[in-house]
């Protein structure tokens, strides 16, 4: 297990200021972006919610910022309870075999009362919302230069357990398959309804057989067998305190999981009432116990860290709002002592993030602006 080096464990609460970068936009064009990772050869890898529904897609951004759709037609639709957009999300790929994380979509309405949900009586747009699919390409991403598109009855047959394969008509195909359907409609004391959104994904070297899932809907992490789609909860988080009488805890909120030694890195964003200083990078060990690993964040929606030899790691997290009560811009901070520094403030809808310490920059999405934008590291 990797040492914490004490961040979640100092009580320092204010990030030391520096002087904050302005990202630069590196792709455009892109339908509300959600989340993105390295592809070969320079490339990268992103979902788009898309703009109605079942227009999700995952796209490859080459090196120089030229966009080619990869897979088309993934599942969409209005999230209760404001109507937000929601889709494809996490990514994950291992050689030819890419992973996609299918949110909650339009499977419910809002309730009768603030902060419910009921399942949705019009129907949803999918069947296969809140899922992981599993595509097998016979080429690299980077190297497939026509889309692949699913159509509305292709999630029907995925529904059912049966295999979809797909040709783009440049040579290229893909088999796709329902991995895992997560169930979408808990009864909850609470809200009514829960609902699951996997969120995010990631691969973990240690444990190969396996797919780590965020689900921001259920406030777990999943661990999903990547043969047979089996999925169990590896931890489950506690709500968080406010220090509100009205409302004296938080949803966890979990919507990015990395890699970190043996074990895992989540963001936890804390939700309603965004109270600042309460969302946290936490750290989860193999058995899925859970410490504080960088506190005292105000959304926190990625984390990214590397190596540096002869000196302690370097972590990098992502906020969508510095302050979301007050509708702040987003920022990316750095850590190599508790304190922290701001590396820049100024985003817009930031929702994900990509290291390559090959290029030396940080690839951000910006959602609302439908583009992804670059960092430069020292």
């Amino acid at each position: 297990m990797k040492k914490t080096l004490a961040l979640g464990l100092v009580t320092v609460c204010c990030a030391a200021l520096g002087q904050a970068q302005q990202p630069t936009v590196f792709a455009t064009g892109l339908k509300n972006p959600s989340k993105v990772i390295l592809g070969g050869n320079g490339s990268l890898l992103v979902t788009e919610v898309g703009d109605k529904p079942n227009t999700g897609r995952v796209s490859v951004i080459d090196s120089g910022g030229r966009v080619q759709a990869l897979l088309d037609g993934l599942p969409s639709g209005a999230a209760a309870p404001d109507g937000t957009l929601d889709g494809p999300n996490g990514l994950a790929l291992a050689g030819r075999v890419l992973y996609v994380a299918n949110g909650e979509g339009d499977s419910h309405t809002a309730g009768p009362a603030l902060g419910t949900i009921v399942p949705n009586p019009n129907g949803r747009s999918s069947p296969v919302f809140s899922s992981i699919l599993k595509v097998t390409l016979t080429s690299e991403p980077d190297r497939i230069t026509a889309p692949f598109v699913l159509s509305r009855a292709d999630h029907d047959t995925l529904a059912d357990g049966k295999t979809v394969m797909l040709d783009n008509g440049a040579g290229d195909k893909a088999e796709v398959i329902l991995l895992t359907k997560f169930q979408d409609s808990v009864p909850d004391a609470r809200t009514i309804y829960r609902n699951s959104h996997p969120y995010g994904l990631t691969l973990q070297p240690y444990y190969p057989e396996l797919l780590f899932v965020a689900d921001a809907g259920m406030n777990v992490v999943w661990k999903v067998n990547r043969t047979n789609g089996r999925a169990e909860v590896h931890v489950r988080f506690p709500g968080i305190p406010t220090g509100i009488p009205a409302r004296p805890q938080a949803e966890p909120v979990p919507n990015s999981v990395k890699a970190y030694g043996d074990g895992l890195l989540v963001s936890l964003l804390s939700g309603v009432p965004f109270v600042p200083q309460t969302s946290s990078i936490a750290l989860v060990d193999p058995a899925g116990k859970t410490e504080p690993f960088i506190p005292w964040l105000s959304s926190a929606i990625d984390v990214a860290w590397e190596e540096r030899p002869g000196n302690i790691p370097l972590f990098y997290t992502l906020e969508f709002s510095a302050g979301l009560a007050q509708g702040l811009p987003g920022r990316l901070k750095k850590f190599d002592t508790p304190n922290g520094t701001v590396v820049t403030d100024t985003l817009r809808t930031p929702t994900s993030m990509a290291l390559d310490q090959s290029r030396r920059a940080i690839f951000i999405t910006d959602r609302s602006g439908g583009a992804v934008v670059q960092v430069a590291l020292p």
